[in-house]
């Protein structure tokens, strides 16, 4: 079956969002969460923000930070976002999720409980240059 209510609580999904000032910050919040097995996958895009602040309606740009995780990483999840979060009062929630599907749950389950370390992309080919050497190179 693809979709199946999973009973064990803990490892429900949930997702847990919350906004930043820029591009970087959301990519630096997701990235070191991502690293220390916090979520296994954090989305940021460019959103529209109305909100009032000191009693003034502010507009402007803000990128929106999205997780995915397990229930039982999402309070560790939520408390490593504030305190690597600028705003002084950032928006930090948590969503449950009603049903996913049992491929993406167990892939999750798999990620998170997995015991190797995450490289980059870039990390990714440095190894692999240096795996080939230096005589690799030359007879290219």
């Amino acid at each position: 079956m693809l979709f199946e209510k999973i009973e064990k609580k803990d490892k429900e999904i949930v997702f847990v969002y919350t906004t930043c000032p820029s591009q970087d910050e959301a990519r630096a919040i997701g990235l070191s969460a991502i690293k220390e097995k916090l979520a296994v996958s954090a989305d940021y895009w460019l959103i529209n923000s109305i909100y009032p602040w000191s009693n003034v309606i502010q507009e402007g740009e803000q990128y929106m930070l999205m997780f995915a995780t397990q229930k039982v990483l999402s309070d560790t999840l939520m408390k490593h976002i504030e305190v690597e979060h600028s705003y002084s009062v950032p928006v930090v929630v948590r969503c449950d999720t009603a049903i996913t599907n049992q491929p993406y749950h167990f892939w999750v389950d798999n990620i998170l409980t997995s015991k190797e370390e995450y490289i980059t992309e870039t990390e990714e080919e440095i190894k692999k240059k240096s795996e080939k050497g230096d005589h690799y190179e030359r007879l290219k």
